[in-house]
């Protein structure tokens, strides 16, 4: 009598058991059915937003290809206008590639390691791409101009830059709206929580209203298109 009653408090006890299991499978998956809608709509809200961004900048290059194209149509004849035109554009030019020491208002940011190793070559691209993301208009890294074709690489306890042989603590430059790129390093799990948790790597940013920044050395050891040929 006793056996068969202790079989039936087991008994039940697994028949609630099941039951709660399965009610709490379905409680929890209504509850991601409900929050999926709200997660669809938060990434196509950021998606929306990123285009508009892409949208504007493609405007606003568009605008000023139309103001280049209007100042040649309005120079025809004037040689004088059309080499000024030339000129200017041919600064310009420059000025994107690197091939000129620029200044302006940004951040001087201080990498110094506080562990055993070095810094690793990976900490130091993670904030390039940072500081590129952040719309910093030019970038500098112990006095190496960074552009398009500079690499950044480890050899030993050094970190090469354009071919540089380079040892920590490194100072880098970066021209941009200073407010604005503090604030994208320094937000809860940005770049700077990440140097220091993930890389052991100290960091100290420090706003300028005046940086400059010198040009890319142009021996030939970084701006490379020898092997380029304008297609006929």
């Amino acid at each position: 009598m006793k056996l068969a009653r202790n079989l039936s408090i087991t008994l039940i006890c697994i028949i609630l058991g099941v039951m709660l299991a399965w009610q709490y499978r379905s409680i929890l998956h209504n509850s991601k059915k409900q929050n999926l809608p709200n997660v669809r709509v938060e990434t196509l809200r950021d998606e929306l937003i990123v285009q508009k961004e892409n949208n504007e900048d493609l405007m606003k290059r568009n605008d000023e290809l139309q103001k280049q194209i209007s100042k040649y149509e309005n120079s025809q004849g004037n040689l004088n206008q059309v080499e000024k035109n030339l000129e200017s554009e041919l600064g310009r030019v420059r000025l994107l590639a690197g091939l000129s020491e620029i200044e302006g208002a940004g951040v001087i940011i201080n990498l110094e390691y506080v562990g055993e190793n070095s810094i690793s070559e990976t900490a130091v691209l993670s904030l390039i791409n940072e500081l590129k993301a952040s719309e910093a208009q030019a970038i500098s890294i112990e006095g190496e101009r960074i552009v398009a074709m500079s690499e950044i690489k480890k050899a030993g306890d050094y970190i090469v830059v354009n071919g540089k042989q380079m040892l920590a603590p490194f100072t880098i430059k970066a021209i941009a709206d200073p407010e604005k790129l503090e604030n994208s390093l320094t937000m809860l799990g940005g770049m700077v929580e990440n140097l220091e948790y993930l890389y052991s790597v100290k960091v100290t940013i420090e706003k300028k209203d005046s940086i400059t920044i010198p040009k890319v050395r142009d021996d030939g050891s970084v701006l490379k298109y020898d092997l380029l040929h304008t297609k006929e």
